[in-house]
Parts: C-alpha cells; sequence; structure tokens
C-alpha cells in the first residue's frame, strides 16, 4: 500500500471563470512516501480481452462506481455504458471506463458495457451492484473516473455538513503508485504513473471526526495506456497530457472528424490547414447557435449543452455569435484549467468549471489547481479584481460550496461564462480580426498565417503603450513565475499603487502581455455596455486582516486617460459598435475608500458600506482575489 498520510497542505485554489479563490499563501507540497510494490485490483468479472471492476461493498448515500480495463495489449475505441435496470441514475460519463453515481437507493443496479478495441473486437457484459443501507457514518469519494498516463487527477471526499473532521487520510492500496502527491483540505492531487497498458488504482479514504470516529469509502482511477507523440502540441508546446475522452457534441457536424483530429489529443504535431477546419467567419456571416455548436469539442455531453444553453438563453449571445467568428473550434473539457485561446489552433479551450449547474456536473471535473497557484507570494502586494452589480457581487463561487450540493441558476451560470468569452474571444479577434477573415488563403494554417501576420494588439500597444516598466515586471513575478528581485520583494503597496494609479492600465494582469491588455479591455468594455456588470480593482497588503484598500476604482475604464485606449480596441473587434456614443452613457469611474477593507468597499457611494455576506465576513478573505484562468501555451515551431 502506499500511505499518502493525513497532512493538510494549503494551495491558493484559483478561482472560477468569474468567481474568487482563497488568498492565503501556500506552502510546499509533500514530497510523498516511497512507493510499494504494486497490488492489482481484483477484477469483478474477466472477458476475453477486458476486464471490469466494482467494489464488494456499496453503501446508500455513497458514490458507486464500475470499471473497465481493456487486456491482452489491446486499446479500447469506443466506450458505453447503459442503465438496464434498478433506481434510475444520472451517468454523465457513460463514454468512459469508468462510471460513478451517487446511489440514494437501497437496491440492485445493473448496466450494461459495451466497447470495440483496436483489434476489431466488439465486447458487451452486464455487470450488477447491489446497494444496502448502513447506519454507519458515510463519507463519499468523489468521482471515480478515467484518466491519461502521465496526466494530472485529483479526488475529493465529501462529508455530512454538520460533521467535523480532525484528519484525512488516503491511502493507495492497489495499483501502479501515483506521482507527486498533493493533498489539501478535502483534495488529494496526483500525477498518474506511465503504464503499459491499462491500469485500475484503488484508494481508501479513512476520515476521522471530532468525536472519535471514523468512516472509510473506496474509489477507482482507471489510468489509460495512451499514444502520445512527445513532439505534440500538448505534450510539447503546452507541457499537457490531455485527456483522450473528448468528441464532437455533434456527431453529424461536417467538422466532426477535424475537430477530434486536428484541435485536442496528444498526437497533433502541425496545425490543421484551413481547408480542413476554417474560421467560422470564413464561411458564414451570421452563424446560428447550430452552426456553433458544429464547432464544438467536449469531454462530457453535458458540457456542451449547457453551452448551447448559453448560447440561446443569455443576453450576451449575439455578440458571442459575432464574436465566435473568429474561432475555428471550442472546447470545453474537464482537464482544460486554465482557460486559454491558442492561435496555433485558432480554438478557444474552456475549463469546464464555468458550465457546470447540477452537483453530478460538478462532481465530473478535475479540481487540480492553477499552476500559477503560488507565484508572487513573497510579495507584499495584492492587486484584486471582481465583478461587480447593484453593489453586490455579480458571481462568487463562494456562493456554492462543494459540500452543499447546490444547483446553480443560469444567471449565475451566465455569470461564470461571460467574461470569460468576452476575454477569450477578445484573444481570437485580435490574432484573427474580423477585417482579414476573407483575405486568408484557405490552404494556410492558423499557425502559418499568424507566424507570419502580427496580432492588432502589436500595433495598439505602439500606439497606447502602458507605461510602468516597475508593474510589467512585477506582473512577470505575478503571472510567469519569475524570481521576485529583493528590490521588488521590499515594494510596499503604497508604492505599488503609485505606479498603477496614473497607468492606462485597466488591470495588474494587463502587465503580463500586450495581448491580455488588448483582451482586458474589451472585456472590460463589454461586461460594463451589455451587461452593466461593474469591474472593481485595488492595491491591498499582502499580510492585512481585512486587506485594507490602499487605493481602488470601480469602472476604471471609464478614466478620460482609458477611454482612448478602450475605443480602439472595441473598434477593431466589433466594428459596428458606435464606441463613442457607447462611452457617453457609461457610468463615470468612482473611487474606493482608502483604509476601509476590499469587502467594505463593495457598496461604493452609500454611508455605512459594509455589505454582510450571507455567512457574514467570513466570506471576505474567499472574495479577495479573482484571477484570470487564462494563458497562452507556447507558439510551436511551424508546421
Amino acid at each position: 500500500m502506499v500511505r499518502l498520510g493525513g497532512i493538510f497542505v494549503l494551495i491558493i485554489m484559483t478561482a472560477s471563470c468569474g468567481g474568487s479563490g482563497d488568498s492565503s499563501t501556500p506552502t510546499s507540497p509533500s514530497p510523498g512516501p516511497t512507493p510499494p510494490t504494486t497490488v492489482n485490483v481484483t477484477p469483478a468479472f474477466i472477458g476475453n480481452g477486458f476486464s471490469l471492476f466494482r467494489h464488494e461493498q456499496n453503501l446508500v448515500g455513497q458514490s458507486v462506481s464500475l470499471a473497465a480495463i481493456a487486456t491482452d495489449s489491446t486499446r479500447f475505441t469506443q466506450v458505453s455504458w447503459e442503465q438496464i435496470e434498478g433506481p434510475q441514475v444520472a451517468i454523465l460519463a457513460n463514454h468512459t471506463q469508468v462510471i460513478g453515481f451517487d446511489a440514494i437507493e437501497v437496491g440492485n443496479y445493473q448496466f450494461r458495457f459495451t466497447a470495440n478495441n483496436d483489434q476489431g473486437q466488439s465486447i458487451a457484459q452486464t455487470i450488477q451492484v447491489d446497494v444496502q443501507q448502513s447506519d454507519q457514518q458515510i463519507v463519499n469519494v468523489r468521482l471515480d473516473h478515467a484518466a491519461a498516463e502521465t496526466s494530472k487527477a485529483s479526488m475529493r471526499v465529501d462529508v455530512a455538513e454538520d460533521s467535523t473532521i480532525t484528519a484525512i487520510d488516503w491511502t493507495q492500496t492497489a495499483g501502479p503508485p501515483v506521482e507527486n502527491i498533493q493533498e489539501q483540505d478535502n483534495f488529494l492531487f496526483f500525477d498518474t504513473p506511465a503504464v503499459d497498458g491499462d491500469s485500475v488504482i484503488e484508494f481508501e479514504t479513512t476520515v476521522t471526526f471530532s468525536d472519535g470516529r471514523t468512516a472509510k469509502d473506496k474509489s477507482f482511477v482507471v489510468v489509460m495506456d495512451m499514444n502520445i507523440n512527445s513532439n505534440g502540441f500538448f505534450p510539447n508546446s503546452s507541457n499537457r497530457i490531455v485527456t483522450p475522452d473528448t468528441f464532437a457534441y455533434k456527431a453529424d457536424s461536417p467538422y466532426a472528424e477535424a475537430l477530434e483530429s486536428c484541435i485536442y489529443n496528444n498526437m497533433v504535431d502541425s496545425s490543421c490547414s484551413f481547408n480542413q477546419l476554417p474560421l467560422i467567419g470564413q464561411e458564414l456571416e451570421s452563424p446560428d447557435v447550430d452552426d456553433i455548436m458544429d464547432r464544438v469539442l467536449v469531454s462530457h455531453t453535458w458540457m456542451g449543452e449547457r453551452f448551447e444553453q448559453y448560447l440561446r438563453q443569455s443576453v450576451a449571445a449575439p455578440d458571442m455569435l459575432q464574436l465566435l467568428r473568429a474561432t475555428t473550434a471550442i472546447v470545453i473539457a474537464y482537464d482544460v484549467r486554465p482557460s486559454f485561446y491558442w492561435s496555433a489552433t485558432g480554438a478557444i479551450y474552456l475549463d469546464a468549471n464555468n458550465f457546470w449547474v447540477t452537483p453530478q456536473e460538478r462532481d465530473t471535473l478535475n479540481d487540480q489547481p492553477d499552476f500559477r497557484s503560488d507565484f508572487g507570494n513573497e510579495l507584499q502586494f495584492f492587486i484584486p479584481w471582481r465583478y461587480v452589480k447593484n453593489n453586490d457581487y455579480y458571481f462568487s463561487s463562494s456562493d456554492y460550496p462543494i459540500d452543499q450540493r447546490l444547483t446553480k441558476t443560469f444567471a449565475d451560470m451566465e455569470a461564470s461564462i461571460t467574461w470569460l468569452m468576452y476575454h477569450e474571444l477578445g484573444h481570437a479577434n485580435d490574432f484573427f480580426p474580423p477585417s482579414k477573415w476573407q483575405s486568408i488563403s484557405r490552404t494556410t494554417s492558423p499557425l502559418r498565417y499568424i507566424n507570419d501576420n502580427e496580432p492588432n494588439s502589436t500595433s495598439f500597444s505602439n500606439l497606447f503603450p502602458l507605461q510602468s516598466t516597475e508593474l510589467s515586471n512585477l506582473a512577470q513575478v505575478s503571472f510567469a513565475g519569475v524570481a521576485a528581485t529583493e528590490s521588488e520583494k521590499a515594494l510596499t503597496p503604497q508604492d505599488v499603487a503609485l505606479h498603477f494609479e496614473p497607468d492606462n492600465a485597466a488591470a495588474y494582469y494587463s502587465y503580463s502581455t500586450i495581448r491580455e491588455d488588448y483582451a482586458i479591455l474589451f472585456e472590460r468594455f463589454m461586461m460594463l455596455h451589455r451587461m452593466g456588470v461593474s469591474a472593481d480593482v485595488a492595491v491591498v497588503p499582502s499580510d492585512s486582516d481585512n486587506f485594507s484598500v490602499i487605493w481602488g476604482q470601480r469602472d476604471r475604464i471609464s478614466e478620460s486617460a482609458l477611454q482612448s485606449r478602450v475605443k480602439a480596441v472595441v473598434e477593431q473587434v466589433l466594428p459596428d459598435l458606435d464606441v463613442a456614443e457607447i462611452q457617453l452613457a457609461l457610468p463615470a469611474a468612482l473611487s474606493m475608500t482608502p483604509g476601509l477593507g476590499w469587502r467594505e468597499n463593495l457598496n461604493l457611494g452609500q454611508e455605512n458600506s459594509v455589505l454582510q455576506s450571507k455567512d457574514g465576513n467570513s466570506k471576505a478573505k474567499q472574495d479577495l482575489w479573482m484571477e484570470y484562468q487564462h494563458h497562452f501555451p507556447s507558439i510551436p515551431a511551424i508546421k
């Protein structure tokens, strides 16, 4: 067994898009113990070229899991699970090698597993699970799933709301040992091992409560043997192994094959031509929702359903239909974190954490923290930001605690998606602006085109440069992981405010690259114009109890010094908007009150402006820091 221990390693969890995260300072992860000899999980059923797995004990209130692996050096090429008997359950990953669901009733649950493998064999087998009642304390590890070898994975243990945990002990009881183990609160993060064939990992999780009682649960992770091109776009340029379980949301899309081969897999090593996968705007002047959904690649069906719901119901949908013309594809997957736009493929890649509505949908996500989580923790300041409407948070992920199993409203889903879409599509229209779509040769590729043509943000930055070299250098520390110099560590929040206030950036992240400066200006303008949502930004000390504001402002883009910058960007991205006229109607910038806390400055323009959250001041830390769920993978060599 690999004993992972009961320690708690604190890491900043980057906010979901439109949400917020924990501001605590991270510590180094535990290196984990020396792995022992591998013990294999015993299959519940062994067939010709495959094995099926289940846990011996399954209790009401816990997650039940079934797993399948290919054997005899074969690989599955297609998988499906179907429930054929028992209390009805939702299976949100029936196309993967592991399914998990919450058992809410006693009974016999039967499922039919079917698959094809790369040897041309078809497989079909029925397996059943008996769920029993129990009067013991229940803990629930979510969610059993499949993961590619050498990829990042996570598990989470949930307990009843009224329970107080004193220790969590994660033990790997079977399977090839996992690597790079980190434990944080109720989460386990790890890297899956390299394998020579599909393998099953089993964990046993023991939770100790304040009254001395303990409870256990077991879980599976199937590690899939993969074909991986070490020179491929994602393993090489993006330094990630991605899930193989993505598929075109619309199976009958004329672009289904191109989506699956060109956009998000571990083998693609060249940029597909526009003949294979054109920009939407190269083909359609006014695409509708169905046209857009032809370009969607997902890891789970529900992600495509939520995206389609958003495009049909959101106030921002007409904008999105226009802006999406600058893309070749939209990827929504459980392992995309953070979100990004990539000019090498012409696609946007969206973290599915922004799209979940039901707690069951949320269970299918990978909880791995953003890789930038501990950048800049030696600096003496934060420059937090948030979106605000009617003097309250526009959306906060802390309104939906994981353990409360809440269902998200459409309004909150819309809020978590909209700013992210404006941001990523600002990037897409920067690299492929509307004025260029019809002149781009179909024989070239996104990568070849961007290597020969500068995005609009380059000329924009020459005409409207940011001035502060100090903030540009600090942004490399906070967002790119560059080591802080001693002089940077010595800068006080007051020093930083003196650099930020007179310059013309809308946000601290604007200093990370000229591309981000461009996209943020577009995003902030559209959120204020279309959604009536204001953006706050402030400089606060990193060691303050209430994050006392040194300097802060709401609707900074309405400052006269920024308006010409905003106008130049928006007119390039959405040339049909009368930006100058719109700017006259936008609210003026408002100053925060220095000395008051970040949350106390939420209700601007009113006396006694402290706004209590639903659970009091405990929300202050959670709502301090909103960080862009975005990065640019490095641009590969032209292929």
